[in-house]
């Protein structure tokens, strides 16, 4: 348990990272303070949906003439993490299906038969490619916004805010990819307090495929608990026998340690700085 959430510091310092790397071109911050301005996403994300307390949290600790541009940066951020997850998703997904760890049954659907796997691959790879070429060719979009002519300054700001080389862009997947690595290991390392027998490498490949479905289908707030369970049951089929509680408990215990701490310690600081 102690070893998750130490892993929560180095999940949040690596999304810090990625946020303190592209914000130097629009406010020169500290890491530290890059590092409370994902806190306070964090913590409006809590209670703000689809995700826009990034966008209105991260650039709190800018300069208020620089906001924003600052919540630009903010969803240009959180759109690598929609190229770096599903890329190595996939990775896993692919070591999974050559070690035969994943078992592609279909099921049957209004009298059709889908395979669950074969539709988490092509969502997969189709959000890949969107999300890679808004990542890789944020002008293209900048473009059309600037159109907007009471907006035109502010997306013409966004989009020098964005010229980035590609080497950082690279650097920026990499951290993405490398918070993916910290997700799986997470939920890997809180088995251990569940089973006390368990195929170790499997369950660790397995659990990269979970992330990668949990990903890429999207959830509905009080549906949320619903969509992990059916996804726990499908990717971890072989082993959920008895253990399907065990296995939703690890998910709700990566919940508490990854996003509701964070976030209520993100309002503590916002409420300090308010006071």
């Amino acid at each position: 348990m102690l070893l998750a959430i130490a892993l929560t510091f180095v999940n949040w310092g690596l999304e810090t990272l990625k946020f303190y790397t592209t914000i130097q071109r629009v406010q020169k911050l500290s890491y530290f303070t890059a590092y409370r301005g994902i806190l306070y996403g964090n913590a409006l994300n809590l209670i703000l949906p689809a995700s826009i307390g990034e966008l209105t949290g991260r650039p709190l600790v800018l300069k208020e003439a620089n906001r924003a541009q600052g919540s630009g940066v903010a969803y240009y951020v959180s759109i690598v993490q929609k190229v770096a997850s599903p890329f190595v998703g996939l990775c896993f997904f692919a070591l999974a299906a050559y070690m035969g760890f994943v078992n592609n049954k279909p099921f049957t659907l209004f009298g059709f038969s889908i395979s669950i796997f074969l539709g988490i691959i092509v969502i997969s790879i189709i959000d890949l490619l969107f999300w890679a070429y808004l990542f890789f060719k944020p002008k293209s979009i900048l473009h059309l916004l600037e159109k907007i002519k009471f907006l035109e300054n502010i997306f013409k700001k966004i989009e020098h805010a964005l010229d980035f080389s590609n080497a950082v862009k690279w650097k920026l997947v990499a951290i993405g990819a490398s918070r993916f690595f910290v997700f799986v290991t997470q939920y890997w390392i809180l088995t251990f307090l569940f089973f006390n027998d368990f195929p170790h490498f499997e369950f660790y490949v397995l659990s990269g495929v979970y992330f990668l479905a949990q990903f890429v289908i999207p959830s509905l707030g009080v549906s949320d608990i619903m969509l992990r369970a059916t996804l726990v049951s499908i990717v971890f089929e072989n082993h959920i026998e008895g253990h399907i509680v065990q296995l939703l408990a690890i998910n709700i215990l990566i919940w508490i340690i990854n996003v509701l701490i964070p976030s209520l310690f993100g309002f503590w600081l916002m409420r300090k700085k308010i006071v």
